[in-house]
């Protein structure tokens, strides 16, 4: 089956079962230099077992050209597990990011693109959506499906953590009863900053 094909009925299959579950939704403001430059709008549902964390992001600013990116993630956890993750991103309208990951018995599928690879680190119960709606206490790995790779959760303070990024890049979290509340973009070309709407 192909990747897009499969992407299509995991969403289709995943918006009828999030259809009547418990769901949360959170807005986030992204600002650089102070001015608001974009948004994220997050949203948490529980059907049961199958937990779905979907996020859509929309940027649109100037550094040395115009720079407007697109986003969209979405994860699901069937007892706590992840099954199923993907990321899509659009620079100025070009896809730059394409990525899935899909349990595959005791491993996990990885598609990039057209091709495909197999991941030996299952289960993962941790990524990088989940970061948004659950501090990481006692947590020190998390799931990158940028990456594709687990990456080290560093904890600073208490409701401070810092995760480094394989490129160099890293980010900071804070959080307020057990939501992150904010995260500080430390980029080679650039600082932001993401706060969670009142």
């Amino acid at each position: 089956m192909k990747a897009h094909t499969l992407s299509l009925l995991v969403g289709l299959f995943s918006l009828k079962t999030i259809a009547n579950a418990q769901e949360k939704r959170f807005e986030y403001t992204i600002k650089r230099n102070g001015a608001v430059v974009g948004n994220i709008h997050f949203t948490h549902g529980i059907a049961g077992n199958r937990t779905v964390l979907t996020m859509e992001s929309e940027v649109n600013s100037r550094f040395i050209f115009n720079f407007k990116a697109k986003t969209k993630e979405e994860t699901i956890y069937d007892k706590g597990i992840m099954t199923w993750s993907s990321i899509f991103r659009k620079l100025n309208g070009n896809v730059k990011v394409d990525k899935k990951t899909k349990a595959n018995g005791n491993t996990y599928t990885v598609y990039k693109g057209n091709k495909t690879e197999t991941l030996n680190n299952y289960p993962i119960r941790y990524n990088m959506l989940s970061v948004y709606i659950s501090e990481p206490v006692n947590i020190t790995k998390v799931y990158s499906d940028n990456f594709q790779q687990q990456i080290d959760i560093q904890k600073i303070a208490d409701h401070h953590y810092k995760i480094k990024f394989p490129d160099g890049n890293y980010n900071e979290y804070f959080y307020a009863n057990g939501v992150c509340s904010k995260i500080e973009i430390h980029h080679r070309l650039y600082n932001a900053s993401i706060e969670l709407t009142p």
